[in-house]
């Protein structure tokens, strides 16, 4: 297979840990005006999920980009020594395909991810799944992102212990059609991931697993308060302490037993106050959400039942395995022949669904399900009084970006203070979050700092305060 980084150098590393170095050529590194730098200060300033760790080092005003590796596997390798499940097949692509989808979040670009076998790595199983990305300004392969998830759709597909010719095909039709969306794919592994162990050979690696607690991998988001700046911490700690010492200088006016429980019961609340203020709640302070990966034991299923395909379908099934590890084979080999796969087109509308002959089940976007009566347009846009005149600004698309720079920004804004790329507002379902991008003046939400490259989830009528400028947030259906 064709290496997609060719025009790069790269060396493994095994001395303190295990690194991957990227450099220009084996002589030459990078030089600082190679690299996105918005992106670089995102990549290092964030733990960015499925994103292997970067470093950057310099020498003689040359830079080295190094991937840390230590105690992950290569995809490839790993699946020799434990060969995919069609279920581990699906986990494995639908974790591919939410950090390609989360890349938008934290102002990367789908492009300059490297989608192939040599270059992602597995932590302890399939689950976790660590991509590469490369934030130089040019791209980065030749292969399209598309292109080279269909590929890797395709080749993985060989390391499947009791592949499912079924639901292969089912993939197999969708990676054709020219409606083909990252949106759509993930949809499709995730329904046929539901339908749980299909297929012959499967029935006894079921029937073990099923008799015995499994660990699956959940995202659960958590709520937790802003860090304190250190003044008001010690203000905070200051007050604490003079309230308790209030309390029990009562105590010793009045010495009595009665006196004590009341002290000691106010002393409860003084302390539980100050921790409340710190970590749960503070007047007109928004939390911040943030994603969290935990480990939840599924309950062991007591009984397993199969029912046996008649012979007319294990006739087919092998019929369609047998197409499949032809396609599989071609599409290697005119990968090692650097040409790039046209995939015969089948009829589709271009939107993210896919029709299927012999009375499959079509695959429609979830919006499609909503009745068009129930459909309700939200409108999201910011407000600003200009000289007693109030300017609305619209939020239409998913990354806006204002700051006082004439490229780059999805709004200019020449008012004091205002850093060139200032803010970003990132789009989460029906509202928006905002983004500091490391603006010198900071960036006010309800007159409260926030956090540089931090996502902060807005409601409707919250104040933005960038510079001396100050925007209101609406949301309206």
């Amino acid at each position: 297979m064709s290496n997609p980084l060719e025009l790069y150098h790269i060396d493994q590393l095994e001395s303190n840990g295990g690194y991957m170095k990227l450099k220009q050529t084996s002589e030459k590194g990078f030089s600082a005006d190679d690299f996105q730098e918005l992106q670089l200060k995102m990549i290092q300033s964030n733990h960015i999920p499925r994103l292997l760790p970067i470093s950057l080092e310099e020498m003689n005003e040359e830079i080295t980009v190094f991937y840390k590796t230590e105690g992950l596997r290569k995809l490839r390798p790993f699946a020799k020594e434990r060969p995919l499940s069609m279920q581990n097949y699906y986990a494995l692509f639908i974790n591919i395909i939410q950090a390609l989808q989360d890349s938008n979040n934290n102002m990367l670009s789908e492009d300059h991810f490297v989608l192939d076998e040599e270059y992602i790595y597995i932590g302890d199983g399939y689950h976790q799944v660590y991509l590469m990305y490369v934030p130089l300004k040019e791209g980065v392969t030749n292969s399209t992102l598309y292109e080279s998830l269909k590929k890797l759709l395709l080749n993985m597909a060989s390391e499947v212990k009791g592949l499912n010719g079924v639901q292969f095909k089912t993939i197999l039709n969708y990676i054709k059609d020219p409606g083909f969306s990252l949106h759509g794919i993930k949809q499709l592994l995730s329904q046929l991931q539901k339908q749980g162990y299909q297929g012959e050979g499967e029935e006894e690696d079921y029937q073990r697993e099923v008799s015995q607690p499994k660990e699956i991998i959940k995202i659960k988001k958590v709520r937790k308060m802003p860090p304190l700046a250190s003044k008001i911490k010690t203000y905070s700690i200051l007050i604490g302490v003079l309230l308790l010492a209030g309390v029990w200088r009562l105590y010793m006016d009045a010495g009595n037993t009665a006196m004590l429980v009341v002290s000691i019961a106010l002393s409860l609340v003084i302390m539980a106050g100050v921790y409340v203020y710190w970590f749960v709640w503070r007047p007109g302070v928004k939390p911040i959400i943030t994603e969290k990966e935990v480990k939840v034991k599924s309950k062991p299923t007591k009984q397993a039942s199969f029912r046996k395909n008649d012979k007319e379908t294990n006739v087919e099934e092998q019929r369609v395995v047998e197409e499949i590890s032809a396609t599989v084979i071609t599409n290697n080999q005119q990968v090692q022949n650097q040409e790039v796969t046209e995939f015969e087109p089948i009829a589709s509308s271009g939107d993210d669904r896919r029709e299927e002959t012999n009375d499959q089940t079509m695959l429609l976007d979830e919006t499609e399900m909503i009745p068009e009566q129930s459909k309700k347009k939200i409108r999201n846009y910011l407000v600003i009084n200009r000289d007693e005149a109030e300017e609305e600004i619209q939020l239409e698309k998913d990354n806006f970006i204002i700051g006082r720079a004439e490229k780059g920004t999805d709004f200019i804004e020449k008012a004091v203070g205002i850093s060139r790329l200032h803010v970003e507002l990132v789009k989460l379902s029906d509202t928006y979050g905002i983004k500091d991008l490391g603006a010198k003046n900071g960036t006010y939400i309800n007159n409260e700092k926030i956090i540089p490259y931090k996502i902060y989830e807005l409601s409707s009528d919250d104040t933005i305060q960038i510079g001396k400028t100050v925007y209101t947030y609406k949301v309206s259906e």
